[in-house]
C-alpha cells in the first residue's frame, strides 16, 4: 500500500502545481493595486510556499517514490519522510494563513479586534 501511495503522489503534481500557480496568479490579479498589511503578508508568504514546494516537497516525493518502488524502506526513507511531513505542515500553515487573510479581505471573515 505504501508503494502505491508513494508512486501516485508525483502524478498528483500534474494537477497540484498548475492549480497552486493559478491560485497565486488570481490572487495577485484580485489584489490589483491594493496594498495593506494583509496583501503584503500574503505576498511575503508566497515565495516561501513556492520554494518549500519546489526545493523540499517535490524532490522528497520523487525520492520517496523511487525508494518505495525499490522496496528500500531504510533510515534514509524515513528521514526524508519526516522532512517531507514537516515541510508539508509548514506549507499547510502558510497556505492556511493566506486563505484566512484572503477571506478577511473579501469580507467573508471578520477580523478580530485588537
Amino acid at each position: 500500500m505504501i508503494v502505491t501511495v508513494k508512486t501516485a503522489i508525483p502524478w498528483g503534481f500534474l494537477l497540484l502545481v498548475p492549480t497552486l500557480a493559478l491560485t497565486a496568479g488570481t490572487g495577485f490579479k484580485r489584489a490589483g493595486n491594493r496594498r495593506g498589511s494583509l496583501v503584503s503578508a500574503k505576498i511575503r508568504r508566497m515565495p516561501w510556499i513556492a520554494a518549500n514546494g519546489l526545493v523540499i516537497l517535490v524532490p522528497s516525493a520523487l525520492f520517496l517514490a523511487w525508494k518505495a518502488q525499490a522496496g528500500a524502506f531504510d533510515a534514509t526513507f524515513y528521514a526524508i519522510q519526516a522532512l517531507e511531513l514537516i515541510a508539508g505542515a509548514g506549507n499547510l500553515i502558510l497556505l492556511g494563513l493566506n486563505m484566512r487573510d484572503g477571506l478577511t479581505m473579501s469580507g467573508r471573515l471578520r477580523s478580530r479586534p485588537a
